[in-house]
């Protein structure tokens, strides 16, 4: 399994028959094998996540477009961008979908739109979008209480699952609070290797992560990123 880095929450993930596009909202389009499907998949709509200008940039010629149901377009905009209904498929949290060889599940987000569960060729992702455990300084305890309450309900449904590829929040605009989420899903989950996103090009935040005491158990599966375009192989 070929992984490269593209930007904040964007990854290429390339597998033996297909490929899978999480969170990408333009700029220079991906290098894929073209003769493999495509899947492409959005969280949200938050334009650090996802832009309508995608479907002209990635087209529907073996393309398929995964979307957290709270991506919305007019008919009028999907004849402009030349959409092919049947290629697109809008999920909210908690459903299920089989999609060629893929099968798919949403998990509620504790910002916008949902986190992706994706099983194919034996390989099982999950790719968080904005679910994490959002603290902010200056937020009222309730807001905060109810955010931590929250978030841990998702995670739950992650309980002991193995998963290959994690791809987990780490914000550094959260202060001291950047690596509850990460950590409690590294604690929640097997993961085989995590991949730190969302940290705003703030590359050094995985060696902060690291140099904590609370990322023993787990520090040598995160995968530290340190530019844009970095590919990562992962065997077995």
């Amino acid at each position: 399994m070929n992984i490269t880095f593209l930007y904040h929450s964007a990854f290429l993930v390339e597998l033996d028959t297909c490929s899978l596009l999480f969170d990408w909202y333009g700029g220079t389009v991906p290098d894929y094998d073209r003769s493999r499907p495509l899947y492409v998949f959005n969280s949200h709509h938050h334009g650090d996540h996802y832009s309508p200008e995608i479907f002209s940039a990635l087209g529907m010629d073996n393309v398929w477009y995964i979307l957290g149901s709270c991506i919305r377009l007019s008919a009028k905009r999907k004849a402009a961008l030349g959409i092919v209904e049947e290629q697109v498929c809008r999920l909210g949290p908690g459903h299920t979908l089989t999609l060629g060889p893929l099968q798919i599940q949403t998990l509620p987000s504790t910002d916008a739109g949902v986190a992706f569960l994706v099983e194919a060729e034996g390989r099982t992702l999950f790719h968080a979008g904005d679910l994490n455990w959002w603290h902010w300084e200056g937020e009222p305890s309730p807001w905060n209480e109810t955010m931590e309450r929250d978030f841990k309900a998702a995670a739950a449904q992650l309980q002991g699952r193995a998963i290959d590829a994690a791809f987990l929040v780490l914000d550094p605009r959260q202060g001291d609070a950047y690596w509850w989420g990460f950590d409690w899903l590294m604690r929640t989950v097997q993961a085989k290797a995590a991949f730190p996103m969302h940290s705003w090009e703030d590359f050094p935040i995985v060696q902060r992560l690291k140099r904590r005491p609370e990322s023993q158990p787990y520090r040598d599966r995160i995968q530290e990123i340190y530019y844009h375009g970095q590919n990562f192989t992962l065997e077995g």
